[in-house]
């Protein structure tokens, strides 16, 4: 899915320094929210990113529609009721298969962000299957993307209470792993899997039976990718001596390296402004004004301002 990142760079660049209400810069968030049910921005299978600049998709055969948001206590949703939706997903894996492959996925860009975090609130029905697995990978656009498993959530079924429930303030602290940090090809997922103990689908409330297909419907809200730490010129400096930039800040000229690279350059959306192989300088004659991300071809990263 594409970002309109016209609508969205200044929303983007103020997000550089604000925060969400977990205290954390926000880098993206989804709240699902709209005028319907049948008009939340972008649909079912890629709702748009409602703070914030990133994607959304449905994996491994999911299908998305939308229903009444989070309104349970804990939560952080604000919305009045009547424009409060949540991601209502279905389609999820028959018995015995497909561990860990049916889900969704949201897709960001960290450049400039260090100490990330990814948070969402979660419902699940009394069919759904009781066990998630959050996945990230630090490059959603490589061929095969290489996914790492950072956290499990499993829920004890339980016979009481009302069931179909939310769960608030799902956590998945990865702040320590460095090549999340101002990275533009991040990408997380969320999977159903197979009951640890069991090891097959569980259904999520005792007094019912995990059901595939269109059965056990699993409902996503307040998704919300975070950092810890935005970056500054100096700290880009700091972090690689051997590749250099100058001058920076840019007033709109030829910008020299140290050293020949194959580099491209980002804006802080993730957007790919320009590609060059075998260079020493770039003009930033034609950039606009704003913050941009030099990255070489292995893998050095520095910050620079245009003015």
């Amino acid at each position: 899915m594409k970002t309109n990142y016209n609508v969205l760079k200044l929303v983007a660049i103020a997000l550089l320094v604000s925060t969400t209400s977990w205290g954390q810069a926000t880098i993206a968030q989804w709240n699902f929210n709209g005028p319907s049910a049948t008009d939340v921005p972008g649909g079912g299978s890629s709702p748009l990113v409602s703070v914030g600049a990133g994607t959304a998709e449905l994996i491994g055969g999911t299908t998305g529609a939308f229903s009444a948001g989070n309104a349970s206590p804990g939560t952080i949703e604000t919305e009045p009721v009547a424009t409060n939706f949540g991601w209502q997903t279905a389609g999820y894996a028959p018995a015995g298969t497909d561990n860990k492959v049916r889900g969704v996925q949201f897709n960001v860009s960290t450049l400039g962000q260090a100490g990330i975090v990814f948070k969402f609130e979660q419902r699940l029905s009394n069919s759904a299957s009781n066990t998630y697995v959050v996945l990230y990978t630090t490059d959603n656009e490589a061929p095969i993307p290489v996914w790492v498993e950072a956290q499990t959530f499993t829920v004890t079924p339980e016979a009481t209470g009302t069931g179909d429930t939310w769960y608030n303030n799902r956590t998945v602290d990865v702040s320590t792993v460095a090549e999340l940090n101002n990275n533009p090809f991040v990408g997380f997922k969320i999977v159903s899997a197979f009951d640890p103990v069991v090891g097959d689908y569980v259904a999520a409330r005792s007094t019912n039976v995990y059901s595939a297909g269109t059965g056990g419907t699993v409902r996503f809200d307040m998704v919300t990718v975070s950092s810890n730490e935005t970056l500054s010129v100096s700290q880009f400096e700091t972090n690689s001596n051997e590749f250099k930039v100058s001058p920076n800040p840019s007033n709109k000229e030829i910008v020299t390296f140290n050293q020949t690279q194959d580099v491209e350059v980002f804006d802080t959306l993730g957007k790919l402004v320009l590609t060059a192989k075998n260079t020493n300088s770039i003009d930033t004659k034609s950039f606009h004004s704003g913050i941009y991300f030099i990255r070489t071809g292995s893998g050095v990263t520095r910050k620079l301002v245009v003015k």
